[in-house]
């Protein structure tokens, strides 16, 4: 099978096209008689010869997020030529918070824009970037989402099919701290993009850490990527990192002694588990707000109601049992995050998907109700 990967990631937002599709690449191109290539969706609006060279030649294009211009016009150029096309995403756009980043441009429809002389004008996208996105949904042949909310919100539009987010777990073996530890020093941590901070805001916890730091003078309190949530934790000792390399990302975790994944609202509702499957692939004790999001893995680490309160009495329960959650990341936790290895699941449960798309053909939605396919079992 050759499958070819649209991705729509720039480097400096390198997350979700990660796990959508630079793993999921490098894992078929382990395996005989299949190849994957990767192209960002700004060279495949391109459509010059050497990219539809490269598009003939696939059997599936999966196609990440950006559903609008040139590249709905290319999904559909490819399928009047017969490819089987599968949109890929794994978060609810219809859902921002005002607080995240890209709420200006999914929900208001400003894109900036730079002109031959440098200058960023900011424009509206007509018709609105969301609604073009609905179009592109009822043309492919499926959509793929990681989470079982996202999967039933997006079937009204096609076919949705369940598929975790799965781990390059070799990257997680044997990593050794980026920063070094001091001795008894308890380090609470997250890392991650700029679209958690209403998380941490509304969800109860950030002002349960400063509750903390007083309480448990060995704590430190460790956040990368988002410099806003440094910034609101009132606590002495407190670390901040910048975005790392790639390389330095599971580093950048191993040097956390619990990690946090706070979540908050419908938006995070529709988020993947790859927060709390990270952390257990390098035995590290995790505290998750208690949402469907993490209820496959909740035997694993700690879950918690949001709420100033109930934060800091799931913290103060880890940081008093520490030595049993530890035991938990480095046994149960481990091995289950082990066997969620993409290398694995991609011939188990992605490429199985993949020939069944590609031997199926078009939905006629007139004539055939759309499903959510929450099971692999079920496909």
């Amino acid at each position: 099978m050759n499958v070819l990967y649209i991705y729509a990631d720039y480097p400096r937002e390198w997350n979700c096209s990660r796990w959508n599709a630079i793993i999921p690449a490098k894992s078929i191109n382990r395996l005989d008689g299949h190849e994957a290539k990767t192209i960002h969706i700004d060279d495949f609006i391109k459509n010059t010869p050497e990219i539809q060279k490269i598009c003939s030649k696939a059997n599936i294009i999966v196609i990440e997020r950006n559903y609008f211009s040139d590249a709905l016009t290319l999904m559909q150029y490819w399928k009047v030529r017969g490819k089987t096309i599968l949109a890929v995403f794994d978060d609810a756009y219809d859902l921002i918070h005002p607080m995240n980043a890209s709420y200006k441009f999914w929900n208001k429809s400003f894109i900036d824009i730079k002109n031959k002389e440098g200058e960023v004008k900011t424009l509206k996208m007509k018709p609105s970037p969301l609604t073009q996105f609905k179009w592109a949904l009822k043309i492919v042949k499926g959509i793929q989402v990681p989470s079982v909310n996202l999967a039933e919100d997006w079937s009204k539009y096609n076919n949705t099919y369940y598929v975790h987010n799965f781990l390059d777990i070799d990257g997680y073996l044997n990593v050794q701290p980026l920063f070094p530890k001091k001795k008894n020093e308890i380090v609470i941590g997250w890392c991650g993009s700029m679209s958690h901070h209403y998380s941490f805001t509304d969800s109860g916890v950030l002002r349960a850490l400063e509750k903390i730091a007083k309480q448990y003078p060995q704590v430190k309190i460790l956040i990368s990527g988002d410099k806003r949530i440094y910034d609101m934790i009132n606590v002495e000792k407190k670390t901040f990192s910048k975005f790392v390399p790639a390389k330095q990302w599971t580093p950048l975790l191993k040097s956390i002694d619990i990690g946090l994944a706070p979540l908050y609202g419908e938006f995070d509702k529709r988020r993947s588990w790859i927060k709390a499957l990270e952390y257990m692939a390098l035995k590290i004790p995790w505290i998750a707000t208690n949402y469907l999001t993490y209820n496959e893995v909740k035997d694993y680490g700690k879950l918690t109601k949001n709420g100033y309160n109930n934060w800091i009495d799931a913290i103060s329960d880890v940081i008093e049992r520490y030595d049993y959650y530890k035991e938990i990341a480095e046994t149960t936790g481990f091995e289950f995050a082990q066997n969620q290895s993409s290398y694995e699941k991609i011939k188990t449960v992605t490429l199985p998907l993949y020939k069944k798309l590609i031997t199926s053909e078009y939905p006629l939605f007139e004539n055939k109700s759309t499903k959510a396919y929450l099971n692999p079992l079920d496909w």
